[in-house]
């Protein structure tokens, strides 16, 4: 049985981490984010600056693989605190930083890779927190298709930019767009929409997908109560997923969210 003894939680902040270190008790967490967990036997504080650290630690532990989960912000570097290995990958580094996430997160990634560990995408060990086609709740309204189309096109024109993975229809009308900020800022943004530029104000959709060529091993979209919660809150009617291409933490909350207030969740393929 697979107990995790190998495993390396790359950990940021939410409930991914929490889930993978539940079901994978003797995984190791290295956390670049503050944590109440620090008391625990299988912890380690991980500094951006000390990334040779970390990959000492990690060959200390006989970690051979690592899964990367929850939101970490970009970093801000001490460049008067950084070891030889963040050095050495500095300038590199810094080019990245000033990309989209998939470049950043792709370069990081190739790091560990060098080093001769294997990342895993967090639906490899917790297959059960993605969705299958279909609807997971919730009837559609009379224009999603063309909606759905919309922030299709969208989102395929975008990609390449490495921008951002959603969007806000509603009745052909583009509210919002994904960007650095997240899915809960664009939300929020969207519910602050005047009532006179909104043709239908429970008829929106928000559309959210990974980008063409995005890795999923170590960046794929999740969503979860609080999305759900604010997606409503927007005024919208329903948000559409990639099946198999996105994770959904508490299912049953956001199915619980969403029959409370009308509102459909659909797994369902790009129409581009």
């Amino acid at each position: 049985m697979d107990d995790g003894s190998d495993l390396a939680i790359i950990s940021g902040s939410g409930k991914l981490p929490l889930l993978i270190k539940n079901t994978y008790k003797n995984a190791i967490n290295f956390s670049f984010t503050e944590s109440e967990k620090e008391t625990e036997n299988k912890f380690v504080k991980c500094e951006f600056e000390k990334l040779g650290f970390l990959f000492d630690s990690l060959k200390q532990n006989r970690i051979r693989r690592v899964v990367m989960a929850g939101a970490i912000n970009r970093p801000r570097f001490d460049k008067s605190n950084l070891d030889d290995y963040t050095l050495s990958i500095m300038p590199k580094l810094t080019a990245k930083l000033v990309q989209g996430d998939n470049e950043l997160l792709s370069f990081i990634a190739d790091e560990f890779e060098k080093n001769g560990y294997q990342i895993i995408g967090a639906s490899e060990i917790l297959p059960n927190l993605i969705l299958k086609p279909g609807f997971v709740c919730g009837t559609p309204y009379e224009f999603i298709k063309r909606d759905i189309k919309k922030a299709d096109k969208i989102l395929k024109l975008l990609s390449p930019e490495d921008i951002g993975q959603g969007v806000v229809i509603e009745n052909g009308l583009v509210l919002g767009i994904e960007t650095l900020q997240g899915t809960n800022e664009l939300l929020k943004f969207v519910a602050k929409t005047a009532s006179h530029l909104r043709l239908d104000s429970r008829g929106g959709i928000f559309v959210k997908r990974p980008k063409v060529n995005q890795n999923l091993r170590f960046d794929m979209p999740v969503i979860g109560p609080e999305t759900i919660q604010l997606a409503f809150e927007a005024g919208l009617r329903g948000l559409v997923v990639s099946p198999h291409s996105v994770i959904i933490l508490d299912k049953e909350k956001c199915v619980q969210i969403a029959e409370a207030n009308n509102f459909f969740i659909l797994a369902e393929e790009t129409t581009n």
